[in-house]
């Protein structure tokens, strides 16, 4: 049996098969949701997935707001305080949402549109729904020892320090342009982990290619090792 992989970054649907990585549907855009986009999506699946035998076995999300707490000190009735601390304005049509990461013993917690949490229910029942930088985290402290890993996403990226194949530090940061990115990577260049030789970052190709002639001018830079993934890559590392 064939299986799919259901994508949804805020912005836009993508279903790809995962074992040869084929999209399924054209990306789906929702600015808004109502009848009418519940609706085509509910056949986007039905015709383009369920009719074709495929099943979706995974829905990956990828939201703005994501923190990590120890879970020593966690509380799962205070999941959104600890959220709130670190974003105040966060939209009323959001929910909140943890999920243990066994690796690093601690939860992450993170936003999610609260319409596609009550489509997800409805019409794709039982079917598990993971945030992708929780699943990014599990498999990269797998892969990784000492690399810098820059996640570029719809308004946010998320920077990930490992050292020794352990998490020195994660955090989740607003954006408007790669320039943003680097000037912020460049800040924090004495923050780094010990012997990290390499950035490892994931963006659409334009992004990609900003970045390389960024890390050619600057000089601070010169020493770090830049690989660039597409948001394809992205998909296929998360699948």
């Amino acid at each position: 049996m064939s299986t799919a992989l259901l994508f949804f970054n805020e912005k836009k649907i993508l279903i790809k098969d995962t074992s040869s990585g084929v999209n399924l549907i054209e990306p789906f855009r929702v600015d808004s949701y109502n009848k009418f986009v519940e609706d085509r999506i509910n056949h986007l699946i039905q015709s383009s997935v369920i009719q074709k035998g495929i099943d979706i076995d995974q829905i990956i999300v990828d939201t703005s707001e994501g923190i990590l707490v120890p879970n020593e000190i966690y509380n799962p009735s205070r999941k959104e305080a600890y959220l709130k601390l670190n974003y105040i304005d966060l939209d009323s049509d959001k929910g909140i949402v943890d999920e243990k990461l066994e690796s690093i013993n601690a939860y992450f917690i993170s936003s999610r549109l609260n319409w596609f949490t009550s489509f997800c229910e409805k019409n794709l029942p039982q079917i598990p729904i993971s945030n992708s930088s929780k699943i990014y985290l599990d498999k990269a402290l797998k892969e990784s020892k000492n690399d810098v890993h820059i996640v570029l996403k719809q308004n946010s990226f998320d920077l990930i320090k490992l050292q020794n194949q352990k998490l020195h530090s994660f955090n989740t940061i607003e954006y408007n342009t790669v320039t943003d990115v680097i000037y912020f990577l460049i800040a924090h260049l004495n923050k780094l982990p010990i012997k990290a030789k390499s950035i490892v970052l994931y963006g659409t190709e334009k992004q990609g290619a900003e970045a390389t002639v960024l890390f050619s001018k600057v000089e601070t830079l010169s020493k770090l090792e830049l690989n660039t993934f597409s948001e394809i890559e992205l998909i296929n590392f998360l699948a």
